[in-house]
């Protein structure tokens, strides 16, 4: 079973496997914490969104309208992200993992993107049944990218 959450709520007594999805840790991370950058925003659509909590502009909009179209086509265009979206439903049905990053609202952030993603591939993950259009965008972003290959 998949679970998402913060980076606080990591247990290594808890998860079989606890994934820390960001692009760079902020600090030394503890031995049981496997740090997977693939799940995490590039580094153009984090700063946007940095960008956009430094002018207040992050809001439930900005989240739907800019971070989650590139966020999806960034996973849809990277190779190791679904290799890695695959492995991970095929691990859920044996193994607990813990998939989490340093923000607060998971709601808006990207995890939830994931566990969207995972949910609508048939992972068996602990999630808000809502997340599962972010598949349907994630397989529309994935046939623009093979149809792209025979341009």
């Amino acid at each position: 079973m998949l679970t998402v959450g913060s980076y606080q709520e990591m247990d290594q007594n808890k998860y079989d496997e606890n994934w820390l999805i960001v692009r760079k840790p902020d600090d030394f991370l503890p031995e049981f914490v496997k740090h997977v950058p693939a799940f995490s925003p590039s580094p153009d659509l984090f700063q946007k969104y940095r960008e956009a909590c430094q002018k207040k502009m992050f809001d439930q909009k900005f989240f739907n309208e800019v971070y989650v179209p590139q966020f999806v086509k960034e996973l849809a265009e990277n190779p190791e992200a679904r290799a890695l979206l695959q492995t991970l439903t095929d691990m859920s049905r044996g193994k607990n993992i813990m998939l989490a990053c340093y923000c607060e609202t998971e709601t808006m952030c990207h995890r939830s993107i994931i566990a969207g993603i995972l949910l609508g591939m048939g992972a068996e993950i602990s999630t808000e049944q809502e997340y599962s259009n972010y598949y349907k965008l994630y397989q529309m972003m994935k046939k623009r990218v093979k149809a792209d290959k025979w341009l």
